[in-house]
């Protein structure tokens, strides 16, 4: 077992533990709606003791979910609890729409307690290297509420590598920003971000997983293809999740030798309508 993966295992373990983060802000064109206002709020793996934590310290969200089998990827730990304290955001086909990081291991965004260790972090932020996928999965009715993501996604957006040895959602990246499909057929539905933070170690794939909810509004005409499920269409050895060293930042390889432009990401391609 390498050093590396023992250090992030025991990151991953503590409550207070820095190297995470959760998406509890949705944007639309350029606008933040306050946290957990349409984003599923989610919780501790186990329940928790109310008293141990300050209404500011929202540390027991931010560690990673891991597992591809694991029932917290499709949308958060315990994220349906929160359904019916969730609003549904109206969004235009074609228009941009965002999620933000709310919460890091340094604290909560507009928070008197959040400490940023150095300038240049001035609000919480992604931790680790990796892509940054977003889906959309239709809720049967439209009914947002009694939805639990088990039908099929679609993916529409895909923030991948800048060059051999950057990617676009780190370092110091709060926001991702995309466009929703002109001709995705008006509804209501789930809208997932995942951001993975590939592995070389078998078995501690890291996934941050928050989702939305979303009316979409527009022509329609567009027919999805490309679906996923989650759980069930990730598997260990993905390419995308069982990346080789040289696609892996923080792999301990020199910088110069990585190859992030070869990643290929997990699940089926991006559709754009």
């Amino acid at each position: 077992m390498g050093a590396l993966f023992v250090a992030l295992l025991g990151c991953s373990l503590l409550p207070g533990a820095f190297g995470h983060n959760v998406f509890g802000i949705l944007m639309v064109n350029g606008t933040a709606a306050p946290e957990w206002t349409y984003v599923l709020d989610v919780e501790s793996e186990r329940p928790r003791d109310e008293w141990s934590y300050q209404e500011w310290d929202q540390s027991y969200k931010i560690p990673p979910i891991i597992g591809v089998d694991n029932p917290a990827v499709t949308c958060g730990r315990r994220a349906f609890e929160a359904a019916n304290r969730t609003q549904t955001a109206d969004v235009l086909a074609g228009s941009e729409v965002g999620f933000r990081v709310s919460t890091d291991g340094y604290g909560t965004r507009d928070s008197v307690y959040y400490y940023p260790p150095v300038d240049y972090m001035k609000f919480p932020r992604v931790w680790h290297a990796g892509p940054a996928l977003v889906y959309l999965s239709r809720a049967p009715g439209d009914d947002l509420q009694k939805y639990q993501g088990d039908g099929d996604w679609f993916k529409i957006a895909y923030a991948g590598p800048l060059s051999n040895t950057e990617w676009q959602m780190w370092p110091d990246v709060s926001d991702f920003n995309f466009t929703v499909p002109l001709t995705t057929p008006p509804g209501k539905y789930l809208m997932r971000i995942e951001n993975i933070f590939p592995e070389t170690n078998p078995g501690y794939r890291q996934f941050y997983v928050n989702c939305a909810l979303v009316n979409i509004i527009g022509p329609g005409g567009g027919v999805p293809k490309g679906f996923a499920k989650f759980p069930g269409t990730y598997k260990e050895e993905d390419p995308g999740l069982q990346a080789p060293r040289n696609q892996v930042s923080l792999s301990g390889i020199p910088r110069e030798e990585l190859r992030l432009l070869e990643y290929k990401p997990p699940g089926p391609a991006v559709w754009t309508g």
